[in-house]
């Protein structure tokens, strides 16, 4: 009442759409016969502030080129008296809310039709008749994002030839997962799923049905073993993440305990995922059965050989006459994957739930843009993915997967950690932070694009262009705390190889030693206002702890964490600049590390995201850092 009575009052801003919040402030402001005005992605929530407002939009502003939010102007008139209770209040706005929501239905087979009619993009084959070859271990967003959605597409186009290519997913037991909870979200949806596509002008909502089951979870993950040794199985893909192909300094780490463990259980219970792979392969080897393709899909440079290092490292322990079977029989195409895809949110499923009434447990929300580079290297068969505009069959794989892990993933892992530090959330907030942006463009011209060396067809600078503005892309909510997980990983795959390379040729290194510098801040566990960082890897312990020491003792973070940076940790140059950077970030902050290090920067003068802002604007901000508030 006091908001309604303030006769100043022009506009108010709200973090969150709360439709609950948001009616009752309006319903007070109506009261005073006051003007509402909105800034909404939502149109749902337009709608039901129109109406309860008893009045109309009478005017939109489409969203800019650097805003996301369209603005709506809802004009009011008083509100006539009678209603005055609080219980009267809540009891009208509740009755007003259920009657202009929209009644939210299930994601089924079953309401394929009524969803089509809402404008979603629905499966138009003949579910019931897709059967399995394809067995995914670690479903998550990413896979249901990139390769169930490019299956999904192949059915769409030519049913007829790809039906037998169907989806069974499974993920491997983890008593902290809710992924049992994930399956029956799915379960109960048919196995769909939706992707809302989003890039800030446009949206499209899209279920796709390329999934036919997933598969139990089971302590000792027995579901995954017997399919893997399905005769109808062809090929086994993976989404393990970076972290989880047991390499140490970028070798297979035949010594790890859980990798002992399966050599020495093969023939029982194998732990991981792999161990599993060559029990199976061993199990087809000796009933005369097709070997398989084993598709991995993780963001590693060589993702194919990665992981065939990993079967024959198992195998030749096990059975040399095994390994050299699986050596000459199993394929692992190296393949590239791209798509920017976030957690799903509460928020994500209210979004669908409101814009096109029904109900998705587990939806994907993500960019519009994706692409799949292969090694066309399938002896069982695959889908025909060269129907689709978003495949591409190469020889060699290496120079796509290249360019994107240095200039995407590198991008991402560069740009994380200084946003984090100054609580910014989404990684198109730290695009468009003055400082952030410079920075990272500036790195990416300087260091990081001169390390990838020429693609067939591509243009260096534009694909980075292409890559910030997906980055900018502002609609699908990239969280930085996503980005940051993993540094321990990441680092060593994203950013570690580039100053090596760097260094090799005798070029600077001086920015990716600054995102070392920030990395190790971060793990410090404050940011720069002061807030609590959340452990954030599954090494935080021990990274916390060194980093904190490397408060006093710059080079701890350099010496001790040898997995990370080998022997880049070691050269003099790398270490005196990384050492530099960590006193400059402690006694003046990372805004005016960053500012320094792209003011230093000749090809940042020329890049086009520098020449787009002010130099004054990067200027201010510095100076802001400096000196808050102006003192």
């Amino acid at each position: 009442r006091l908001v309604a009575s303030t006769p100043f009052l022009k506009q108010l801003s709200f973090g969150k759409h709360n439709p609950t919040c948001i009616h009752l402030i309006c319903y007070l402001l109506r009261k005073e016969g006051k003007t509402v005005t909105m800034k909404t992605t939502n149109a749902a929530l337009l709608f039901l502030l129109s109406t309860a407002m008893a009045g109309s939009v009478d005017a939109f502003v489409p969203p800019s080129p650097s805003s996301s939010l369209g603005a709506a102007r809802v004009a009011t008139t008083p509100l006539a008296s009678g209603v005055t209770t609080d219980r009267a209040l809540v009891s009208s706005l509740s009755r007003l809310y259920m009657s202009a929501a929209v009644e939210a239905g299930t994601l089924t087979q079953q309401t394929l039709d009524e969803l089509e009619a809402k404008g979603v993009s629905v499966p138009k084959y003949d579910r019931s008749a897709l059967t399995s070859s394809i067995l995914h271990v670690g479903v998550g967003n990413f896979h249901r994002a990139h390769q169930a959605d490019h299956v999904d597409k192949v059915l769409q186009k030519d049913f007829d030839n790809n039906k037998q290519w169907g989806i069974i997913g499974g993920s491997l037991y983890a008593p902290n997962r809710p992924t049992a909870e994930k399956r029956k979200q799915l379960e109960d949806q048919d196995w769909m799923q939706t992707i809302v596509e989003q890039d800030g002008e446009s949206e499209k909502a899209i279920v796709i049905g390329s999934m036919t089951d997933f598969l139990p979870v089971d302590e000792d993950n027995g579901s995954i073993q017997k399919t893997m040794m399905d005769p109808s199985i062809k090929i086994v893909s993976l989404t393990v993440t970076e972290g989880g192909y047991f390499l140490t300094e970028g070798k297979f780490d035949v010594n790890d305990p859980q990798i002992q463990y399966d050599i020495k259980n093969i023939d029982g219970t194998p732990a991981t995922v792999y161990g599993m792979l060559v029990k199976a392969l061993k199990h087809r080897r000796d009933e005369g059965l097709e070997p398989l393709t084993v598709l991995s899909c993780d963001n590693l440079p060589h993702n194919g050989d990665v992981v065939r290092s990993v079967l024959l490292g198992i195998a030749s322990e096990v059975d040399a006459d095994l390994a050299k079977w699986i050596e000459d029989n199993v394929a692992c195409p190296n393949n590239m994957v791209d798509r920017i895809t976030p957690r799903t949110t509460d928020e994500n499923r209210e979004h669908i739930k409101q814009k096109y009434g029904y109900e998705d447990s587990w939806p994907i929300f993500c960019e519009p843009f994706t692409q799949w580079v292969l090694e066309d290297s399938f002896p069982q068969g695959r889908p025909q993915l060269e129907l689709l505009d978003s495949v591409t069959f190469v020889q060699d794989v290496s120079p796509y997967e290249f360019k994107k892990i240095r200039i995407l993933n590198g991008g991402h892992a560069s740009l994380c950690y200084p946003a984090a530090l100054l609580d910014v959330e989404y990684v198109h907030e730290a695009l468009e932070h003055p400082v952030i942006g410079p920075f990272l463009d500036a790195l990416e011209y300087s260091e990081i694009i001169p390390t990838v060396g020429p693609v067939p067809n591509v243009s260096l600078p534009e694909y980075w262009t292409l890559v910030a503005k997906r980055f900018a892309n502002p609609t699908i909510m990239d969280g930085i705390p996503r980005i940051c997980f993993g540094g321990a990983s990441n680092q060593p795959k994203f950013t570690v190889p580039v100053a090596e390379d760097n260094l090799k040729a005798g070029r600077g290194v001086d920015g990716i030693a600054l995102v070392s510098a920030m990395w190790c801040r971060y793990c410090q566990g404050k940011t720069e206002s002061g807030a609590d960082i959340a452990p954030n890897d599954p090494q935080w312990d021990r990274l916390q702890e060194t980093a904190l020491k490397a408060a006093d003792e710059p080079t701890a973070w350099l010496t001790e964490l040898t997995d990370v940076y080998g022997e880049v940790g070691k050269h003099p140059e790398f270490a005196s600049s990384f050492t530099k950077w960590m006193k400059f970030i402690q006694s003046q902050g990372v805004v005016s590390a960053m500012g320094e290090y792209t003011e230093s920067t000749k090809k940042a003068e020329a890049s086009p995201i520098r020449t787009a802002l002010e130099e004054s604007t990067m200027a201010a901000a510095i100076n802001e850092a400096k000196n808050p508030g102006g003192k």
